[in-house]
């Protein structure tokens, strides 16, 4: 019997250009209780959602304990210098979704992230273009072919049946008309990703 309510899971992805680090943030209602009835005891499912980050692996649940968002910080790729206007020179990060809910039936999500937003205090604000896709492995995240299609500050979907991964690749270039007394400021970029049981 499938339920009409949907479970809905947020975490927030933060990408820091010039030290390359990326991080994760999410929250949900955890769906795990339990109560007596007459014959037994009826369980929820529960609505486990692991992100882990492309470079280092490390992994964490959308939320922690209490409840609140988890932060997972992601390792951009490669390490080198963006050039403004240079399509080939990109940093890159990347995380992984897994669905980990012990669901007895069917229970795919659906992970969409929202526009990306420069926090801010940044300089670099109007001059990074950052674009967003999902991917069928992490190891096409640090290739520029990936992105060609892609649209700055679009959002991306993927949906994840129950014990499978789906992933979003980041991308991040400096536009053309950057002024040069920007160089080597830091930016960090928010982009929230949402999960609904679908």
């Amino acid at each position: 019997m499938k339920s009409t309510r949907t479970l809905k899971a947020a975490g927030l992805v933060l990408i820091a250009v010039v030290l390359g680090m990326l991080t994760v943030q999410g929250s949900y209602a955890l769906w795990n209780t339990s109560t007596g009835a007459n014959l037994g005891t009826v369980q929820a499912a529960s609505f486990q959602v692991d992100l882990a980050d492309a470079v280092t692996g490390q992994h964490t649940n959308m939320t922690t304990a209490n409840g609140t968002a988890a932060t997972l910080a992601l390792t951009t790729m490669p390490a080198g210098v963006i050039i403004p206007g240079d399509s080939t020179s990109a940093t890159y990060a990347g995380v992984q979704v897994t669905n980990l809910s012990d669901a007895g039936g069917d229970f795919t999500i659906r992970a969409t992230t929202s526009a990306p937003v420069v926090r801010t205090g940044s300089s670099l604000a109007g001059s990074l273009v950052i674009k967003v896709v999902t991917a069928t492995t992490l190891a096409q995240c640090s290739q520029a072919d990936t992105f060609k299609n892609a649209v700055p500050n679009a959002p991306a979907a993927v949906d994840i049946s129950k014990g499978a991964t789906g992933a979003f690749c980041f991308q991040i270039t400096l536009d053309a008309s950057m002024p040069a007394n920007l160089s080597g400021q830091t930016a960090q970029i928010a982009i929230p990703i949402t999960v609904n049981q679908l």
